[in-house]
């Protein structure tokens, strides 16, 4: 954190230069069109309702999984949530439960940086916004063009596995909907951009990117190893180089609360992955999203940052080798 702040001083004394920098990082090293860096996530994803120009009252469908700031801010600008269940294979909603809710647009959340499928994409035919957070600047967008507006919100708060302390990114690939952020972006006050402080704390850890990568790939491996000892389950990915790692997700065959206290038991920090999701806080959420029920009441996150020593992560082994 000094050098970052030695870094600002040094380099600039106007503000905006580097939130400039790492806008214009991001779109070089992940492939986008455009990117706004604005001062939150909620704000990010009610800029991009916005945007997508729904009428009053337009229902938007949301995964049972995605965190509540997505339901509050589809309800602070004044549109309709529709919570939807997801398959458990693949994290989001089916295609058919898409169609027979009929959205105008739909929030897509890739839960533990799992990708929505070409083959669901495909069949979208509403503006879509797709919660990047947990992917590392993935998205399904890169491998389908769109008809109809695409936006990505990537959120950078703390627990993010690139994080600036707070604030988030607003991108686009396409050409198209890159000059609707563009139009957005000259019109924003620059009390709502992301701070300077943040952004070179973001450019920091850019440059460190691929060493990051490589790092939380050789202790999901070392993790994998140890929880294939035990009757509990992981993340199931056909592509393992696409899992950002975004943490190490352990799903529970009994008791996830007894996971979480045998862990911190042992000095190990575990919590349950989608906490503040709909599919947790709904008061009958096991009828409206039984799977997402499932899953949030089973899967259990790890520590899996890069910046772990092998001590820590031989420790963190030990424990999800010996889980109960």
């Amino acid at each position: 954190m000094d050098l970052v702040l030695s870094r600002m001083v040094e380099d600039a004394v106007v503000d905006d230069v580097f939130s400039d920098r790492f806008e214009k990082a991001i779109k070089e090293q992940f492939q986008f069109e455009y990117a706004i860096a604005l001062r939150s996530p909620y704000y990010a994803l009610l800029k991009a309702l916005k945007v997508c120009e729904l009428g009053a009252g337009a229902r938007i469908a949301i995964s049972a999984l995605a965190p509540s700031w997505h339901r509050v801010a589809v309800e602070d600008i004044g549109l309709t949530p529709i919570i939807l269940d997801i398959e458990e294979e693949t994290l989001h909603p089916s295609s058919e439960s898409i169609q027979r809710a009929d959205p105008s647009a739909i929030i897509l959340f890739d839960a533990l940086g799992k990708l929505p499928s070409s083959a669901l994409l495909d069949t979208l035919s509403v503006p879509v916004i797709e919660d990047i957070s947990q992917t590392l600047g993935n998205s399904g967008q890169s491998r389908v063009n769109m008809p109809f507006a695409y936006f990505s919100v990537w959120g950078l708060e703390a627990d993010s596995p690139i994080a600036t302390g707070g604030g988030a990114l607003l991108c686009a690939r396409g050409k198209r909907d890159a000059q609707i952020l563009r139009a957005l972006d000259e019109a924003l006050p620059p009390e709502l951009k992301m701070t300077d402080y943040n952004a070179a704390l973001g450019l920091s850890q850019l440059k460190s990117y691929s060493q990051m990568i490589g790092r939380r790939k050789t202790i999901r491996e070392i993790l994998q190893a140890q929880l294939a000892r035990t009757r509990h389950s992981g993340l199931r990915i056909e592509d393992t180089e696409l899992w950002p790692g975004y943490a190490f997700p352990v799903f529970a065959e009994a008791s996830a609360k007894e996971i979480i206290d045998y862990a911190k038991k042992h000095g190990v920090q575990a919590e349950l992955a989608f906490a503040s999701s709909s599919a947790m806080l709904e008061e009958n959420a096991e009828a409206i999203s039984p799977s997402a029920r499932s899953i949030a009441l089973r899967c259990v996150l790890f520590p899996m940052h890069h910046k772990l020593s092998n001590q820590q992560v031989d420790q963190i082994g030990k424990i999800i080798a010996t889980l109960p």
